[in-house]
């Protein structure tokens, strides 16, 4: 499932694409992909891109016309531009009309994806509640304390649970806990304030070098051009035989997801 590099990678590639376009039309070939706001009152294209924000792991573009978009990608979900297109994809659920002739189709091979469409104001009634994003300002060791204070939860569990922290998954979650020789498993209440400031910084490190490579690229995700994304080449933990210190990585279940972590260097 992308994560928030991948999402911010994909926004970043879906507004330089529409920067210079105008929205003509949005069409939908699979129910459920498209989600029309009822309060809605006419058709809200032609519209152009007036601004843009993600928010966890949801990309939202603002249009003319007090209109916005909420995308979610889930688990297999991709935006990619016309031209990258070779041809016609069995799995295309949506597909933007743009100015020139130009498209931007949504593949989703799994049909979890949704694209909403709705009155600005009203974003609030289609959007979850969503915790704190972690390459903000706020997002430090003493706020994790707060966060995790007699909480005998895992780390891991808190660190992907989205109303807590908003755009984490098992693959950043795993990484970054590693970095930062945290054990998954730890009671989040039990961590140190100079641990979770180590936590806290190796997140922002991690998320930061992810998007500056456009994402992790392992199964479905790609960019807006179809190209694979980068930081798949530099994983310490996730999917590895060993660690960069030559341990051997253990496996285990948290939440129905696979965890890797040393146990050598994440006692």
């Amino acid at each position: 499932m992308p994560e928030l590099p991948e999402v911010q990678t994909v926004l970043d590639g879906v507004t330089e694409y529409l920067k210079d376009k105008e929205i003509r039309g949005l069409d939908c070939f699979y129910p459920g992909t498209v989600v029309k706001d009822p309060e809605l009152a006419k058709n809200p294209f032609p519209a152009r891109l007036n601004g843009h924000e993600r928010r966890g792991k949801y990309m939202i573009l603002h249009l003319s016309g007090e209109t916005s978009l909420i995308i979610h990608l889930r688990m297999t979900g991709k935006l990619v531009q016309g031209e990258a297109m070779p041809g016609k994809s069995p799995h295309e659920r949506a597909c933007f009309l743009l100015s020139g002739g130009k498209k931007l189709h949504f593949i989703d091979i799994r049909t979890f994806g949704k694209i909403v469409l709705c009155k600005t104001a009203n974003l609030g009634k289609f959007m979850p509640d969503l915790g704190i994003e972690p390459l903000s300002a706020g997002f430090t060791g003493e706020y994790l304390a707060r966060l995790f204070a007699h909480r005998k939860t895992p780390v891991k569990n808190i660190l992907m649970d989205q109303s807590k922290i908003a755009g984490l998954g098992n693959i950043y979650a795993t990484e970054i806990l590693y970095r930062s020789r945290i054990h998954p498993e730890t009671p989040a209440g039990e961590i140190s304030l100079p641990r979770l400031s180590k936590l806290a910084a190796e997140t922002k490190a991690v998320l930061k070098q992810a998007i500056a490579m456009n994402g992790t690229s392992i199964s479905d995700f790609r960019r807006v051009d179809d190209k694979s994304g980068g930081f798949q080449n530099f994983l310490q933990i996730y999917q590895k035989d060993t660690c960069p210190k030559g341990h051997e990585v253990k496996k285990i279940k948290q939440g129905g997801r696979g965890t890797f972590f040393c146990p050598v260097c994440q006692k």
